[in-house]
């Protein structure tokens, strides 16, 4: 179920970069009805995001109907992913009571909220763009040179587990989006995988950042 989802909602198109990485983030927490309850504090730690983008990202999220917010007394609160729960067809015809997959939710939850349709690309997709691919390149902060990445994706896929590298460039997305880092200094995905860097310490990357900032603004006084 959790790769599944962590799939769709990647290629779910979501206006919002960063809250597109929060949604991402929350999904590993999510249980079967599709509730969730991760701190905003754990959420910033997850996606290297202050805890101020975290909760602006969530809002929007709200107020884009894929979230819902439920707050809680004394405990952090219960998010519900809208795609997830049972909903009115049209308003009038109501889903079978049967168990539907979480990802046939997601879907008919996209239609609705993004309200898109296939495009002349989608039906032209390349026949090795598979799912955890396709998640990757959409979560990948510079999308270039996408054939060198798919074959890329592929060689790597074969010995590490395709949901941690999709794991690994969402991190790296926030994490430069964090330093700010410029288009052309981030690596083309296929380097990035070649290097094997979904499994970097961005943690360690980001305590010697700040280090190098605070230094470097002590020195100038």
């Amino acid at each position: 179920m959790y790769d599944e989802l962590i799939v769709d909602i990647a290629l779910t198109p979501v206006k919002n970069p960063t809250a597109k990485i929060v949604m991402l983030s929350m999904a590993r927490y999510v249980n079967a009805c599709g509730e969730c309850f991760p701190s905003q504090q754990k959420l910033a730690e997850d996606t290297f995001l202050t805890d101020r983008t975290v909760r602006s990202a969530i809002r929007w999220l709200v107020e884009h109907g894929y979230l819902e917010v439920q707050a809680r007394p004394n405990s952090s609160n219960l998010y519900v992913f809208t795609s997830m729960k049972e909903t009115d067809m049209d308003h009038e015809e109501k889903f079978s009571s049967e168990v539907v997959s979480n990802i046939t939710r997601l879907d008919i939850a996209k239609r609705s909220i993004a309200n898109t349709t296939i495009t002349s690309a989608e039906k032209s997709a390349h026949p090795h763009d598979t799912p955890f691919f396709l998640a990757f390149w959409q979560a990948y902060p510079r999308r270039v040179a996408k054939g060198a990445a798919r074959t890329a994706f592929a060689k790597a896929a074969k010995f590490a587990n395709p949901n941690d590298i999709v794991q690994g460039a969402i991190a790296f997305a926030a994490y430069c989006e964090e330093r700010g880092t410029e288009k052309q200094y981030i690596p083309h995905a296929s380097t990035w995988l070649n290097a094997e860097r979904w499994e970097d310490d961005l943690e360690s990357e980001k305590t010697e950042f700040k280090q190098e900032n605070k230094h470097g603004w002590l020195s100038e006084l």
